[in-house]
């Protein structure tokens, strides 16, 4: 693809937030070879060698995925020939420093084929205004299928049995949520896109997300098929009603909520939620949801013995956040049960209607709304604990909690 920048103003240098592992300086390469990509602090920026101002500038792109570090990738190819292009990544700042770009006006021609932004689906070409985290616009030929309470686009290329068990699965996560917190405002988009091709750098990669009324996943690299299907399949049903989560927690809070360094609070909240909505099911969810617990308690006691909660993302251990938050919130869903209260689901409602309100989605609130709710201090401390102790004490903390999670999934 060739992405062409036009400014209203010349400018000597334009700024991008995030440098990405050298990916741009390797896959964006400058129409005008008069340009070259200088690294600035964790961002980067493309200026002309001889350092005069520019009012445009043109790249050429390969549609290719990329694994990139805590950042989703900018293209997730389809295997008919479409992609999934998200538009965080074109963001950029005329001036320094870029740390929160502005709006991005944004034109698409693509001659023959749709596409979908913003809910709607054109032909050809299309504009729109890419704003704060950006979203995910679809190129290509596929057209959606309108399903029970979602929107999907679904790569052809998916073996049968995962795209079997997605119909049944991401459905079944919307009703379980929305018994419990009410319909969405909207109805979300699903992406699955798989990519069976060989990587010629031998790279095999997935990645999913969430965005604003958005839910996609990218299988990438040799044996993508197999791969997806060497597990159980119940690993896809917890990805999505993880994900349906997310689109819970922020339509229900009016925002995007999160922040990366206590990410427990909503990726493991997300993975609660996605518990308590499995285990009910059946007994093969069930199994599957109390593997999931056991295997998240070991993970979380392994990396605790050699950081901190509270240092493990700025330690690109972020995985941490989802293993131990998971015990957290099912250790405070089993509390607010002893105390009579429904449990996670009525923390949930609190956090939402106080982030709703202005209140900021933090540790504080969280722990302010636990105790109003009955949460026991004794609980509530090993939370705390665990979230911003040393190692050891959070180690002993995590112990306890687990024994409380437990109750959570009926366990005792």
């Amino acid at each position: 693809m060739t992405a062409n920048y036009r400014l209203r103003q010349a400018t000597t240098a334009l700024h991008f937030p995030q440098e990405l592992g050298g990916y741009r300086a390797e896959a964006w390469k400058p129409m005008d070879g008069a340009f070259r990509w200088v690294k600035e602090g964790e961002g980067e920026r493309i200026e002309r060698t001889d350092g005069r101002p520019f009012r445009q500038v043109a790249f050429r792109i390969a549609i290719d995925y990329r694994a990139l570090p805590k950042s989703y990738a900018p293209f997730s190819p389809f295997s008919e020939g479409g992609a999934l292009v998200y538009s965080g990544q074109f963001h950029a700042c005329a001036t320094a420093p870029c740390e929160q770009p502005g709006p991005l006006p944004i034109r698409i021609s693509s001659p023959g084929e749709i596409v979908g932004v913003e809910g709607r689906r054109s032909a050809d070409r299309d504009q729109f205004v890419s704003r704060d985290e950006g979203t995910s616009i679809f190129i290509g030929t596929l057209k959606p299928v309108d399903a029970d309470g979602f929107v999907a686009i679904i790569d052809p290329g998916l073996p049968v049995a995962a795209r079997e068990h997605l119909d049944r699965s991401l459905p079944q996560s919307m009703q379980d949520l929305a018994a419990i917190y009410g319909p969405l405002s909207f109805k979300p988009e699903l992406y699955v896109s798989i990519d069976d091709e060989p990587e010629k750098d031998g790279r095999i990669s997935s990645q999913g997300g969430t965005l604003p009324r958005q839910i996609f996943m990218h299988f990438d690299g040799e044996d993508a098929k197999k791969r997806m299907l060497a597990d159980s399949p119940l690993w896809l049903e917890w990805f999505f009603a993880h994900e349906a989560a997310h689109l819970y927690q922020q339509d229900k809070s009016g925002k995007l909520v999160g922040d990366d360094r206590f990410g427990w609070m909503h990726e493991g909240g997300a993975d609660a939620m996605a518990a308590l909505a499995m285990v009910g099911r059946g007994p093969a969810e069930r199994a599957y949801v109390l593997k999931r617990k056991e295997e998240a308690e070991k993970a979380c006691a392994t990396g605790l013995a050699t950081t901190t909660l509270s240092k493990a993302s700025a330690e690109g251990k972020f995985d941490l956040q989802y293993q131990c938050g998971l015990i957290m919130w099912l250790s405070i869903d089993q509390d607010l049960r002893r105390a009579g209260k429904p449990g996670l689901a009525d923390l949930n409602r609190a956090m939402f209607a106080a982030v709703r309100s202005g209140e900021q989605w933090s540790q504080p609130l969280f722990f302010k709304l636990a105790g109003e709710l009955g949460a026991s201090p004794a609980v509530m401390m090993q939370i705390m604990t665990l979230a911003d102790g040393n190692s050891n004490d959070a180690l002993e903390a995590l112990g306890a909690l687990g024994q409380v999670a437990n109750g959570s999934l009926n366990l005792n």
